[in-house]
């Protein structure tokens, strides 16, 4: 087996060039477009742009004769969007009358349309000089948006993870939680992959279909395999890298070209051609901390259609929304190491869902391979992977994605602060609860996290949280607390499946505050029968007194 860690995207350097000659080539033709005698605005992505004054300018093509010009909300008559390919831009109208407009005033010119999503209004064009696009767009209200889509940014072990991190190799199935044969999960359920496209390999099934948005190299081997392990996460049938739903049909939607890079037009082009073949889930390992109103756009369409979208969100370790994964509505996935402790690089925040697992996780690689990948891009494709097992366990019973995937948030193991919070989301997958949530009796009681909190400027408290992840009522469970400060016992005396209790300890104003406060934990069942994960049942930490 070969193991490896390989970067999910290009250098940071070659990065840089990358976004260095869109901007170049989108502020040039900007530049071209202002020194024209005519008014025009560069509204700043993720502002309101104020309306202009009525429109002064002579009437162009795009503008029919004695009608007003058709805007955007913001004002804007035409949306300028970075391209992923070298030499264009993406245009976008506000309405079909621009639009069309626009494609009879290219003929016989210079500026060529090489690419169209007649839906959205939107389109790719070609031009080998800035001043045939200018006299095309001449007079036109503009708003710039010049960030592409890209794979998230690749981790390394010695850098971009927390001292301590444990990774999880090829046991991500049964730390999810998994057990028995789950073969036929996921069979029926459809699921486009939006990434660098999946090859065929040993440990995948047969695609159902392969979409090619960017061209393929023409060495098929050589493919950028970041699309093939995230769909190995879900469908993988591999000891070695085993997926979450290996019955799923895999359809593959080739967005991103050979250096991870992708733009608003191809990723919106994906979402729709994966709504035209029925898919329940799409699947984005992949995106941009700019809000495309074309992404937007494709977006809402999707979900109009009872679509669940799934995203990674991100591995710049920010309190910042990378879309699609910020958009409303869509699943955004953080990463979690095999102690359930958010890694450091995983985007965090109000939007975030869930987290799930994604240190140096075992997935399939063009050529037979295998490799050992890290970050949200990991993630999100074992989410997509357990809607898809619920919506299809094998055992006649069927759900719609969206019930599937309220099923999947609302059994999350508890982890962080209590309740939703913005590291964890709703909290950490755990499939098993998913699965088995009808199977009665179960017990499963686990310590979920300890920590001290301030109270005013001098005390302090230390608050233990466990939670009941089993399907059994838990009766007279016993807490036992080890601190500095002695041992305090106390009793859970009825917690119901799924509900979580905190227990406090007051904490002295003389307590040394510069010394580490170990505090260690377990839990005791207070009934009779066996722990389901009984490695949950204690926990030790050290924790540091706030100084005062």
């Amino acid at each position: 087996m070969e193991v490896v860690l390989l970067r999910l995207k290009p250098s940071r350097k070659h990065a840089r060039i990358i976004v260095s000659v869109l901007v170049v080539m989108l502020c040039g033709l900007l530049g071209w477009l202002a020194t024209r005698d005519v008014q025009k605005s560069l509204a700043v992505p993720k502002k309101v742009q104020e309306p202009q004054a009525p429109w002064k300018a002579t009437p162009t093509i795009l503008r029919a004769s004695k009608r007003e010009r058709a805007e955007f909300k913001d004002g804007s008559t035409v949306e300028v969007m970075a391209s992923s390919r070298e030499q264009e831009v993406i245009l976008r109208f506000p309405s079909d009358e621009t639009y069309i407009a626009f494609i009879k005033a290219v003929e016989n010119t210079r500026v060529a349309v090489v690419d169209r999503l007649d839906r959205l209004r939107a389109m790719r064009v070609d031009f080998e000089k800035h001043e045939d696009l200018d006299a095309l767009l001449s007079g036109e209200n503009i708003t710039l948006y010049p960030a592409v889509t890209r794979m998230p940014e690749r981790i390394m072990p010695d850098s971009g993870v927390q001292e301590g991190a444990v990774g999880f190799d090829d046991k991500v199935i049964s730390w999810l939680r998994v057990m028995g044969d789950h073969s036929l999960w996921g069979k029926g359920v459809k699921i486009a992959v939006l990434d660098s496209g999946v090859v065929p390999h040993e440990s995948l099934p047969t695609l159902t279909k392969s979409i090619v948005i960017e061209p393929f190299p023409s060495d098929i081997t050589l493919t950028h395999g970041h699309g093939t392990a995230v769909a190995s996460l879900i469908a993988g049938n591999s000891r070695i890298a085993p997926g979450v739903a290996p019955s799923a049909e895999i359809i593959s939607i080739r967005v991103a070209n050979e250096t991870g890079v992708s733009d608003s037009f191809s990723i919106s082009a994906g979402l729709l051609a994966a709504m035209d073949e029925g898919v329940q889930i799409i699947n984005v390992s992949m995106g941009s901390y700019e809000d495309s109103p074309l992404m937007a756009d494709a977006v809402w369409m999707v979900q109009n259609q009872g679509i669940v979208i799934v995203a990674a969100s991100g591995n710049d370790g920010q309190d910042d929304a990378a879309y699609p994964a910020a958009y409303p509505g869509v699943i955004s996935v953080g990463a979690v190491d095999a102690r359930g402790v958010q890694l450091d690089f995983s985007n965090y925040g109000e939007y975030l869902s869930l987290t799930a697992p994604g240190y140096m996780v075992n997935t399939a690689w063009p050529g037979n391979r295998y490799v050992r990948m890290t970050g949200t891009s990991m993630s999100a494709p074992l989410v997509t992977g357990a809607i898809a097992a619920a919506m299809s366990p094998g055992t006649g019973e069927k759900l719609s994605a969206s019930e599937a995937a309220a099923l999947v948030m609302e059994y999350t193991d508890e982890a962080g602060i209590p309740g939703p919070d913005s590291q964890y989301g709703s909290g950490i997958l755990n499939l098993g609860r998913v699965m088995f949530r009808n199977v009665p009796g179960l017990l499963d009681a686990a310590i979920t996290n300890q920590r001290l909190v301030p109270i005013n400027k001098h005390e302090s408290e230390l608050q233990v949280t466990i939670q009941n992840r089993g399907t059994s009522t838990l009766i007279n469970t016993l807490v036992e607390m080890e601190t500095p400060l002695g041992i305090k016992k106390v009793n859970a005396t009825t917690l119901a499946a799924g509900a979580c209790q905190t227990f406090v300890i007051p904490i002295p104003a003389n307590t040394p505050r510069d010394q580490p406060f170990l505090v260690h934990t377990r839990v005791l069942l207070g009934m009779p029968g066996q722990d389901q994960t009984p490695q949950n049942n204690e926990r030790t930490d050290i924790l540091s007194l706030p100084q005062s």
